[in-house]
């Protein structure tokens, strides 16, 4: 496979996935990767989001349970240690010190929501509102996420579409303001395969779209293909189809990722 990594998979504390934490790793080996990272939800304080990640107090058990696999693997695959991290807005210096606290190999930005008090989530279902007003204020956070010096890899791009209402014409100026912005920041974009999976919306596609990527390439910025696994059989999801567009495009490297470093491999 050439694809060698795949570093977005979550584990039962965030509260939505399921299978035990040593299912991801062999599936991972099964599939003949060199490298996975977990990248689990981030706690956020005052309960915001309770019901989908971790509390703080399972946070330190979490890194634990990663650095412990990485040892008992070692050898046979390299396990890496990850975050899922929500930007929020206002909560910049609670997010900086999680960073601080731990050995991190990379941490994935995420805008789950669009508000501080993380009432609004960034796609909500059957949403009847004005979906340019939406994407909008979405890619907005996006570039304050990207320049915030917070996160390695950008999380799903356009995740908002799971409203089953894509980007349109008058995205256009907003994603190339975005795209720009990751560039400028340095930092990586991953092609998150859920999209293949999800049932919104009803056509086959990751996130972000493969027109989007295209816009990625073009402008240089790093990218990693990611399966954001929610149980062990989605790991490595859909990574032949990527790999046949990537060929498609002339995309010769992707990037991996140890103490928070990047550097690349060839695809």
């Amino acid at each position: 496979m050439p694809i060698r990594c795949d570093y977005h998979m979550h584990t039962p504390r965030c509260q939505h996935a399921a299978g035990p934490i040593e299912a991801y790793v062999e599936r991972a080996l099964a599939l003949g990767l060199g490298e996975m990272g977990f990248a689990c939800h981030n706690p956020l304080p005052h309960g915001y989001g309770a019901n989908v990640r971790m509390t703080e107090s399972e946070l330190p058990d979490y890194v634990n349970d990663v650095l412990r696999l990485r040892e008992v693997y070692r050898g046979q695959i390299d396990v890496r240690l990850g975050l899922e991290m929500d930007y929020v807005v206002g909560l910049e210096d609670y997010l900086r010190q999680q960073a601080a606290d731990y050995p991190w190999d990379y941490l994935i930005g995420s805008i789950h929501y669009l508000d501080p008090a993380c009432r609004t989530p960034s796609w909500p279902r059957n949403y009847a509102g004005d979906i340019h007003a939406l994407y909008a204020r979405y890619f907005e956070l996006v570039r304050q996420m990207a320049g915030s010096g917070l996160c390695d890899i950008v999380a799903h791009f356009d995740v908002p579409k799971r409203t089953g209402r894509a980007p349109g014409e008058r995205e256009t100026e907003a994603i190339a303001a975005t795209l720009d912005q990751i560039a400028r920041a340095g930092i990586a974009l991953e092609i998150n395969t859920s999209g293949y999976r999800h049932a919104e919306p009803p056509w086959p596609e990751p996130y972000p779209s493969l027109a989007i990527v295209e816009q990625a390439l073009a402008r240089g910025i790093p990218l990693t293909v990611n399966s954001d696994a929610h149980s062990p059989v989605q790991v490595g999801w859909m990574f032949d189809e990527v790999e046949k567009f990537l060929a498609r495009q002339g995309c010769r490297q992707l990037w991996r990722f140890e103490k928070r470093r990047r550097t690349a491999y060839a695809l």
